[in-house]
């Protein structure tokens, strides 16, 4: 998912020029850490703490529902898959407590509580996830991640205090992807997403809320599990059958008609394509073939679709007693001068066992 380009000092030089009229309270937040397992698995039950400092900045703060967002893959389901509270030293108000549960932001903007500010700090008429997916992207991920938009139940009295406070997620981890980038975001209905320069040390992307990421790696996910931090599966290319081993017989597709966004490949319309390959190893070293010889050279079978089959013991040479963990491929024409790699992202095809 493209995520909007939003030049931030260009932004701020524009708007502090302008007269400032204060006609509510502020405060800043600061998420300050991040506390989340490196690595899950499929199944488990993660608790993620989410470290957030409040400076009211000599304000009188009352009569604000506290937002979080978080981010994460959509396969997750975050929205009927977790559960999220805050904590913190607050206790002004029985009506108005810091400390307690969050529910999902409902996304009806007819009620005040729910309406999303934009960077201007204007009502901008959406729901406050949409805003967040729009304003903040998906980090690292190539996509199939979303952010889900979380209020205190109640308002929040924090008064003239300063404090350190927690928002505490316990969720099960998904399938369906081996690695992922989570993101978490904390702010206030009051001000959403307003852009503003920051007044203290606070190292906050805005005087109104605040961002951060963190990558977790999945185990248990199957072979067919990809890593939304890396490159896309890209439909160019395939291994049939869809259940394999590298110990297999097995086909490589390669469909010259799919390229970046649903154009064609440079190898459109070509005389001649040859497979570029690198196995991967168990023992951590790599066999290249990139001959451009008969071996390599792929059959035509459809309207610009090219298949090679091959036993990739055989075809790389592999020693007795060593394994493929993984095929790199790229494709070329019969003299090398155009290669095709994983569109949009200029890498190899990468390809892991598909156990069956």
């Amino acid at each position: 998912m493209q995520k909007i380009n939003f030049n931030y000092k260009t932004f701020l030089v524009g708007f502090i020029a302008l007269p400032l009229v204060f006609l509510f309270v502020t405060s800043c937040f600061d998420i300050t850490g991040v506390t989340q397992p490196a690595s899950a698995k499929v199944g488990d039950t993660i608790t993620i703490t989410v470290n957030v400092h409040l400076d009211m900045e000599g304000q009188d703060e009352n009569y604000k529902y506290l937002r979080f967002g978080m981010l994460a893959p959509t396969s997750w389901d975050i929205t009927n898959n977790a559960t999220v509270r805050f904590d913190s030293p607050i206790n002004l108000s029985e009506d108005r407590p810091g400390s307690g549960n969050m529910v999902i932001e409902g996304g009806d903007i007819t009620k005040w509580y729910s309406k999303s500010k934009g960077l201007d700090g204007e009502e901008t008429g959406n729901t406050v996830v949409a805003d967040m997916n729009t304003i903040l992207g998906i980090g690292e991920n190539y996509g199939e991640s979303e952010w889900v938009a979380f209020r205190s139940e109640g308002m929040v009295d924090a008064g003239l205090q300063n404090v350190n406070g927690t928002i505490t997620v316990t969720l099960t981890v998904g399938s369906g992807h081996s690695g992922a980038q989570l993101g978490y975001w904390v702010g206030s209905h009051q001000n959403g997403f307003k852009q503003e320069e920051i007044y203290n040390d606070q190292d906050a992307v805005s005087r109104h809320w605040d961002v951060m990421y963190s990558n977790i790696t999945i185990t248990g996910a199957g072979a067919s599990a990809t890593d939304l931090t890396g490159p896309a599966p890209s439909s160019t290319a395939a291994i049939n059958p869809e259940g394999y081993m590298f110990d297999d017989i097995i086909t490589v597709r390669f469909d010259a008609k799919e390229g970046l966004d649903g154009g064609n490949t440079a190898l459109y319309n070509t005389g001649a394509v040859n497979m570029n390959a690198t196995a991967l190893m168990g023992d951590g070293t790599t066999i290249t073939k990139a001959d451009r010889d008969a071996a390599s050279s792929m059959t035509l079978v459809g309207d610009n679709i090219w298949e090679l089959t091959i036993w990739p013991p055989g075809y790389f040479g592999v020693t007795a007693g060593n394994i493929i963990t993984e095929l790199h491929l790229q494709f070329t024409n019969a003299d090398g001068s155009i290669l095709v790699r994983n569109p949009g992202y200029d890498t190899d095809i990468e390809f892991g066992a598909n156990c069956p």
